[in-house]
Parts: structure tokens; sequence; C-alpha cells
């Protein structure tokens, strides 16, 4: 696992669950939706993000480098594995509220 950084992820995760429930402790919704629709929300503001500061005038825009077929290309992939991961999520959150 040479070039996977957890440490985002881990980060997080853990902030995410800390608010989630700290959300049951003062509301008495359920810790783990309430987890899972904050980490929707981040995934969701990253892709936006992502995207928005890829295109031209955005702040990772570099002419030559990120508007090439195969930079486009790998964006591609990273928006589906993204929105992949979101409807999981989605899905875990409805069937935890159920």
């Amino acid at each position: 696992m040479n070039g996977i950084d957890l440490k985002p992820a881990a980060i997080m995760i853990t902030v995410c669950l800390l608010i989630g429930s700290g959300i049951q402790y003062f509301t008495g919704f359920y810790w783990l939706t309430a987890t899972l629709l904050l980490m929707i929300a981040v995934l969701i503001n990253g892709l936006i993000i992502f995207n928005e500061d890829l295109d031209e005038g955005g702040f990772d825009h570099q002419k030559g480098v990120t508007d090439t077929p195969e930079a486009k290309a790998e964006q591609r992939k990273a928006n589906k594995i993204q929105l992949a991961i979101i409807v999981l999520l989605i899905v875990g959150a409805v069937w935890s509220y159920i």
C-alpha cells in the first residue's frame, strides 16, 4: 500500500463519528445515521470542489497538464469511484434509519 494514504480518511471518519455522537447526545437522532449523512455531505462537497478546481480558471488547473485527455479520463474515473462511495453511504444511511 505504497500509493494509498489512509490518514485523511481516518481523520474524516473520526471527526464524523465524533460529530455524529454529539448529534445523538443533543438530539436523540441515531449516531450511525448522523455520521453517514455527515460523511455524504463532506464527500459531495469534496466532489464539487475537485471538479470545480480542475476546470479552466480553477485553482488546480494547469494548461497542458490537467486538460489532457489522459487527465480528463483519470478525473472521470475518480468521479465514478467517489460517486460509488457516496451511493453506498446513502444506502447505509437509509438502512441504519429503518
